[in-house]
């Protein structure tokens, strides 16, 4: 009984470390997820640094995500990352959201200062509470209903004066 205890207070105490008995690896901590591939390299290094700096070791586990300023222009890829919730894209220059779709429990939404122009990839999150889409100059603006499950939402200027375009 001694030894066990012994054994499970060095398991939790290496915790970071492989640890082994006779050759053999009794304990090895769970590893980074890294065989993922998004097509933008500025995407794929972001995806990178967050998973460092969360430990991640699966793509579920990755809940949250900041790449403003980034200099991303693709999102293709991202769909395999399906526990978002949280994205942060400001300041970057994405234009297609289609991949969103994807990202059924993203429940906010940051795309403030990118070139999107076709909002309707974001009808299908049906969890989406929060969503910026302001300083999108060539956005058209959502159609009246289309998110209105949506409880606060940013559109650029020129969707606030149109009188066919929701109310914000």
């Amino acid at each position: 009984m001694y030894r066990i205890c012994v054994l499970c207070l060095l398991l939790t105490a290496c915790q970071n470390y492989d640890v082994t008995l006779n050759d053999r690896q009794v304990y090895g901590p769970a590893r980074l997820f890294t065989d993922f591939q998004v097509a933008d390299e500025a995407l794929q290094r972001c995806l990178e640094q967050r998973i460092t700096d969360a430990n991640i070791s699966a793509p579920l586990q990755l809940k949250t995500l900041n790449c403003s300023n980034a200099g991303i222009a693709s999102l293709d890829g991202l769909g395999q990352f399906a526990g978002l919730t949280q994205l942060k894209f400001s300041d970057n220059r994405i234009r297609n959201l289609v991949e969103l779709g994807q990202l059924s429990d993203i429940e906010s939404l940051w795309l403030d200062n990118n070139d999107i122009v076709d909002p309707v990839p974001l009808a299908q999150l049906r969890k989406l509470q929060h969503l910026d889409l302001s300083h999108n100059p060539k956005l058209q603006c959502p159609k009246s209903g289309l998110l209105d499950y949506v409880t606060t939402y940013t559109v650029p200027q020129h969707c606030l004066a149109a009188p066919e375009n929701r109310d914000d």
